[in-house]
């Protein structure tokens, strides 16, 4: 858009200007202040672009940095459930072994009550004995 005011659009109406032939120097003036001033906010326009431009590239960096520390927490959450499934398999394995020493425990138990009991004596009676 400067391009285009600075070689285009404002030299051609200064030379209309001039060729009209009734040009004064107060015309000329006043053309060249307009110039001016569109050359001004020609400028504030491409530095307000190049604002933006940064502005623009700024927040890419920021949405790039929310990326990587939101795949970061990902793979942490992996990583937790992963070791919570493993921790649960453990949990079970040890509640089947539990349940085994238990089960253990109880039959030598048993073994040991009938190893104390005293031994049944049995005592043969003569026929027509009484005992």
């Amino acid at each position: 858009m400067q391009r285009f005011l600075v070689r285009g659009f404002i030299p051609m109406a200064i030379g209309a200007a001039l060729l009209a032939g009734c040009a004064t120097k107060d015309d000329f003036k006043t053309t060249q202040t307009t110039a001016d001033a569109a050359r001004m906010q020609a400028q504030e326009a491409r530095e307000a672009a190049d604002r933006a431009v940064a502005a623009a590239q700024q927040a890419s960096q920021r949405a790039d940095q929310a990326n990587s520390i939101a795949q970061q927490a990902q793979q942490t959450a992996n990583s937790a459930q992963t070791a919570a499934n493993s921790a649960q398999s453990s949990a079970q394995s040890a509640a089947s072994s539990a349940e085994q020493a238990k089960d253990d425990a109880q039959a030598a138990q048993e073994k040991i009550q009938e190893a104390q009991r005293p031994p049944v004596r049995s005592t043969r009676l003569a026929r027509g004995a009484r005992g």
